[in-house]
């Protein structure tokens, strides 16, 4: 952040669309395919001989990254409708099902004042942040980068000595805001007349 609570760099949660064509084909009568393909075309536009060329040509993978960057909205919007047309399905006694597609999440850089303090005159002060948003490099971003990206959180389990199940859960943790001493609205000045000087 500005040193007025403005954000010059944050992290904005997305997501890559996963297809999982042997799950899709783990159906031995091979009713998953088809309605799953029709669903992607229904919300998302995807073209269904793409897709079903993709699909049928890689039928023994389990984690084919079809679509990088998604929206929260676009994951909700497949899962609700999935969901709502296995339900129809299995109402209608039919054997259909929409099977085989799941979201992993990722991270991506968002710099809401655009090129400020990130252009090529400022991009030394806030530096930038690989692709998936995990390591910083240069500026702020890698000097502050142990504080900025947060932990995963995990769960694990053993076994105690009488054979029960013990399950630990450790939290993820967000990173900290670094609030730097960076005025906007004077960095946007500077950077105006650096630029005009430059041209």
């Amino acid at each position: 952040m500005d040193r007025n609570g403005s954000y010059l760099a944050t992290s904005e949660k997305v997501y890559t669309l996963i297809l999982d064509p042997r799950q899709m084909y783990s159906d031995e009568r091979n009713e998953c395919v088809e309605p799953t393909i029709q669903l992607l075309n229904e919300c998302f536009g995807f073209d269904t001989a793409e897709l079903r060329e993709t699909i049928t040509g890689r039928k023994d993978s389990s984690y084919i990254r079809y679509r990088k960057q998604m929206t929260f909205e676009e994951k909700e919007q497949f899962e609700t409708a999935s969901r709502e047309r296995n339900e129809a399905f299995k109402k209608n006694n039919e054997a259909k099902k929409i099977l085989g597609v799941w979201f992993e999440d990722e991270y991506r850089r968002v710099y809401p004042n655009g090129a400020t303090a990130c252009n090529s005159v400022g991009c030394n002060v806030i530096g930038f942040a690989q692709k998936d948003g995990s390591t910083g490099s240069g500026g702020i971003e890698q000097y502050y980068n142990s504080e900025l990206i947060g932990n995963n959180g995990r769960e694990y389990g053993y076994l105690t000595d009488d054979s029960n199940l013990e399950r630990v859960i450790k939290p993820a943790e967000n990173g900290n805001t670094v609030v730097s001493t960076i005025d906007l609205n004077i960095q946007k000045i500077c950077e105006k007349y650096i630029d005009e000087w430059q041209g």
